[in-house]
């Protein structure tokens, strides 16, 4: 049986005349729901399971691809989430050299994906043609095995060659006129579908004014000729000048790329990223005015803060954008490996202060008006119910009904009564907890709260390195922790019943708050005021997400692990602390701390360590007990007999014979006075990374070349 399609009340209509159009554009260029009238503002991301390397990484994981949608999709909806960009290598997968449409399994697929999403009230961008090869990255030696028309042509001819052209306009009618098999709707009357973006990040040729017009005619007569009326689209971020060729043709809008902190850097990026992000002027060109605007694909490639994306959401609505759509989202069962992208990762579960940050960004898209500046850095931390702050890594929202913070914060409910929501990662004056997994509390009615919260996450690999299908590079850790929850209808002394709690321990129990406070583990609990609940009386959705619905990936066990987070230098006289994150199955029963000089044989006395917060350790060792001086250290761990020493994974201590490691960790204790060096060109210069100063700029202004100094063997240099 069919699902009813769940669609915001803005853009319900009975025009049966508009039926499949829920949107229109009004004169000035902006898009609205046919309904209410109001500014439609979406925000999601880009999913990319039903082809290219996406389609084969998920093959790697798991047999049932449409299972991994449902999971994921559900995901989309607990976020929050408005918006998905549908981005196939159809061209490749799905097609013959003339453009005709192949019904294989990747169109199934997109099919299945259409059906779900519009389920979840969730809206769609499509883009039918891709044009980069979708060997990258695992088949990029392999011969193809793609007969698709894209094969055949290089992507600076698909503009300009008659042949490839009317393959393309043949595949565009094709794919539109294909009858879902999962709702019996052709994709061109798909009410879920809006907007059309022909092809992605196309070749353009700006010096061929009419040739460029005409072949963006071509396009948008391919889907016209089908009686498609949805708004079309063509991309601007490929070179900026083909805006000229926008203006002259048929096309509906524009769709801008952005990804200010570069992409594909290898490894985790390091720094305050928030000044590339103040504007995006790009986007209001004069050659585009009164075109709407929509964001294709943006990031913040290779880094995990939980600040970028709501300060990119301000600016997109700060130049009117009424789109966007991160790329891409990772799905649950290839996020622990980060397989999808590279340079890309973005998970609920895995990486949940990002998620949460992302989750407030869809808010900033939907609350923040068009048009709006808020000035620049640092005076626009600041903006409307919205903050970001980089020193906490962390951002956040305190409206009237809602209060969500990525990343610790003093910050309380400026309402507490009317509050309605409340998302979170670490700690807030709404919510205390110790757990690294995200939380969400929805309000069923006075007194009745849903609450929802994710495992542990740990990350104990770089994730922005080149991924392995055998390389886990998030854990995620099953931990029982207190949580107080301060909400004025709930009172001090609630009840918490589990409703889906997949426990190790068998089934979990409830319990009573105490100083609204319990104990809580991951799954779907039930929070109330009076210990006799009607469950019959509570709504059986909690928006687009099943009241009972959790998506987690299956658990599995760790071997161990303990990454030391202390710096690499102290300075002397003050004590040296050594911090540590442990990531095993279990907490262990004891933790140590072992430090010796370098180049000493043996070790002294151990420090024990402390949990300090979550699965944090901290070893203190007292000021002046270290002379200056270089040292080296290790941390053990023990859990009932099993002994774990680190780094090297050791199984004995250092005081146990025959204990042997050819790795250690060391910091420096430097003497007062003396300088501590910041930054070692020779070592450092790998971690370096420059942003782009707009997005029409897509070479490097900044490299590496040779300093002037022997001893500082490399420097920085423009051009």
């Amino acid at each position: 049986m069919m699902s009813a399609l769940l669609v915001p009340a803005e853009a319900q209509t009975s025009d049966a005349g508009t039926a499949n159009d829920p949107v229109y554009l009004d004169p000035t260029g902006v898009v609205r729901w046919r309904n209410s009238k109001e500014e439609v503002r979406l925000y999601g991301a880009n999913y990319c399971i039903m082809s290219g390397s996406d389609y084969r990484m998920a093959g790697l994981v798991g047999r049932d691809r449409k299972a991994m949608i449902d999971e994921d999709v559900a995901q989309f909806a607990r976020m929050g989430w408005t918006a998905l960009r549908l981005c196939s290598w159809g061209d490749w997968e799905n097609a013959d050299r003339e453009g005709n449409l192949i019904v294989n399994e990747h169109v199934d697929l997109l099919d299945y994906l259409i059906a779900r999403a519009r389920e979840r009230g969730i809206y769609m961008l499509l883009t039918p043609i891709h044009t980069y090869d979708p060997a990258f990255a695992d088949q990029i030696k392999e011969p193809s095995s793609n007969v698709g028309f894209s094969r055949y042509f290089a992507r600076e001819e698909m503009g300009t060659n008659p042949t490839s052209i009317a393959a393309q306009v043949n595949y565009v009618k094709q794919l539109l006129e294909h009858v879902n098999r999962y709702t019996g709707v052709p994709i061109k009357d798909e009410r879920a579908i809006l907007f059309i973006e022909m092809i992605n990040e196309p070749v353009h040729h700006p010096d061929d004014l009419a040739g460029s017009v005409a072949y963006i005619n071509a396009l948008v007569g391919a889907v016209r000729d089908t009686g498609c009326r949805k708004l079309t689209f063509f991309n601007v971020s490929q070179d900026f000048a083909i805006a000229k060729a926008i203006k002259d043709s048929k096309v509906d809008g524009a769709s801008f790329g952005w990804y200010p902190s570069g992409l594909v850097a290898g490894h985790t990026l390091r720094g305050n990223f928030l000044q590339a992000v103040d504007v995006y002027p790009d986007v209001l060109q004069a050659d585009l005015k009164g075109k709407p605007r929509i964001v294709y694909e943006f990031d913040q490639a290779d880094l995990l803060t939980g600040t970028m994306y709501p300060a990119m959401a301000r600016t997109f609505r700060s130049v009117g954008a009424q789109f966007a759509a991160m790329f891409a989202y990772d799905m649950l069962r290839t996020a622990p490996f980060n397989l999808g992208w590279q340079t890309h990762y973005l998970n609920l579960v895995h990486t949940p202060r990002k998620a949460v940050s992302a989750v407030i960004a869809a808010e900033a898209m939907r609350r923040l008006p068009a048009f709006k500046s808020y000035g620049r850095y640092p005076d626009n931390l600041q903006f409307g119910d919205f903050r970001v702050s980089y020193e906490g890594d962390m951002s956040e929202m305190n409206a009237e009904d809602a209060f969500m913070n990525a990343g610790a914060t003093q910050s309380a409910p400026r309402n507490p009564v009317a509050l309605k929501r409340i998302v979170g990662f670490g700690s807030s004056g709404a919510v205390d907890y110790e757990g690294t997994g995200a939380y969400f509390l929805d309000k069923l009615q006075d007194g009745a709260w849903r609450l929802e919260v994710y495992p542990d996450q740990v990350m104990v690999r770089d994730p922005f390195e080149q991924p392995r299908p055998d390389k886990i590079v998030s854990r995620l850790l099953y931990r029982s922790w207190p949580m107080a929850v301060h909400l004025p209808d709930l009172g001090s002394r609630f009840f918490a019943a589990p409703i889906n709690v997949p426990s190790d321990r068998g089934a979990a129990a409830g319990s009573r708050a105490e100083s609204a406070r319990f104990s809580v583990e991951p799954g779907i609990w039930l929070l109330t005021r009076n210990e006799q609940v009607d469950r019959a009386a509570l709504p059986s959705r909690v928006g687009q997400v099943g009241f009972d619905e959790y998506h987690v990936n299956q658990r599995i066990s760790y071997p161990d692990s303990i990454q030391s987070l202390a710096p690499a230098e102290f300075p002397a006289g003050d004590s040296v602390q050594i911090r540590a994150l442990i990531a095993d199955d279990v907490m262990p029963d004891e933790v140590k701390l072992w430090v010796r000089a370098a180049g000493a044989r043996s070790f002294g006395a151990p420090t024990p360590m402390k949990r300090s917060h979550g699965n944090e350790y901290v070893g203190l060792v007292a000021p002046d007990v270290l002379v200056p001086g270089l040292y080296e250290y290790a941390v053990s761990a023990r859990t009932g007999e099993r002994v774990a020493t680190f780094p090297g994974n050791v199984p004995q201590q250092p005081s146990e014979w025959p204990f042997q490691t050819d790795t250690l960790w060391a910091f420096r204790v430097t003497p007062t006075g003396r300088p501590m060096r910041l930054l070692d060109p020779r070592r450092d210069y790998a971690q370096l990374s420059f942003v782009r100063p707009g997005e029409r700029y897509r070479s490097p202004f900044f490299r590496i070349t040779t300093g002037e100094d022997a001893d500082e063997s490399v420097g920085i240099a423009c051009g």
